[in-house]
């Protein structure tokens, strides 16, 4: 019962979301700017004033890290080979779907309601982490595909070190660990003001993904979706679990990475898909059917963990 009650306020919210945009309260225009909102506003400061309230414990941060890097690394090579009689626009867009988590809109409210507070410090690094190693194999997986886009291209990795360097989360991630090693506290109206702000970030985030429910994308492409949603709700984050418990992490540092890792396929994953000649249907059908299938497999990972 103590499981429910962590995720179904997520899927409430996930549904009025999608309530509200069937009823024209939030239109396509408007879920987009809600969307921009929490990407490039209330996100960012939340992950600036988790990670400037927590110390960064070196010791067992970076082998985990390292760990859950590689492991993503390695994941993404064998779905890659695994996935080699596909369409080149199919490919990539399988590989990265079956990988890329949505951090900002499900994963923070999933680790904030699942482990309180105290996870967002863990989680913020984690995620400045993770935005880097998703948009390098991102572009390697899509571009690879196609002959005609080569990967020793210099524009197309300094485009990609630009769209890194110039993502809001890395930002505030950083900004927020930089003021961390200063040892001081924010003042109190600050203090107050981001966490007004960052609180916004939650419910906005999970409204946005109800809003952006689409089930008429899912219809043609059930088996590549089902794929992608046993790698990426199941497989990967078994494996993650299974790597970070050799590293002997527990509690915490050990459910944070696992839940942000179980979270379904990121919406920013169709955006690329359809800039970089991938198949935006495909894509788009990922993303939808991994947010549904979650509802399940994040109840099941919480259970599993042993939370609540």
């Amino acid at each position: 019962m103590n499981v429910l009650n962590i995720m179904l306020p997520v899927f409430l919210v996930i549904g009025l979301g999608y309530g509200l945009r069937l009823l024209g309260f939030i239109r396509e225009d408007t879920n987009a700017w809600l969307s921009r909102l929490v990407f490039y506003v209330a996100a960012p400061l939340l992950l600036f004033y988790s990670t400037a309230q927590n110390s960064f414990d070196w010791g067992t941060g970076i082998p985990m890290l390292l760990a859950i890097g590689g492991m993503t690394v390695l994941v993404t090579v064998v779905v890659y080979a695994g996935s080699a009689r596909l369409t080149p626009a199919r490919r990539g867009v399988l590989t990265q779907g079956a990988l890329r988590s949505n951090i900002v809109f499900v994963g923070l409210p999933v680790v904030l309601y699942a482990y309180g507070e105290p996870a967002l410090g863990p989680a913020s690094i984690l995620i400045g982490f993770m935005v880097v190693v998703d948009n390098l194999l991102a572009v390697l997986v899509l571009t690879l595909p196609h002959q005609q886009h080569s990967v020793r291209d210099p524009n197309l990795w300094v485009n990609t070190a630009l769209r890194i360097a110039k993502n809001p989360l890395i930002w505030g991630c950083g900004g927020g660990f930089l003021y961390s090693l200063l040892g001081i506290g924010l003042p109190v109206s600050i203090d107050r003001s981001l966490a007004l702000i960052g609180r916004t970030a939650a419910p906005l985030g999970l409204l946005c993904v109800g809003a952006s429910l689409e089930f008429r994308k899912l219809r043609s492409d059930i088996p590549g979706t089902a794929v992608a949603a046993i790698i990426k709700l199941i497989l990967y984050p078994a494996l993650i679990f299974g790597t970070l418990r050799k590293l002997g992490l527990e509690g915490i540092d050990l459910g944070v990475p696992v839940m942000i890792m179980a979270c379904p396929t990121a919406v920013v994953s169709y955006i690329m898909a359809r800039e970089m000649q991938g198949d935006p249907q495909l894509g788009a059908a990922i993303v939808i059917g991994t947010t549904v299938a979650s509802m399940i497999t994040l109840l099941a990972w919480l259970t599993f963990l042993g939370v609540g």
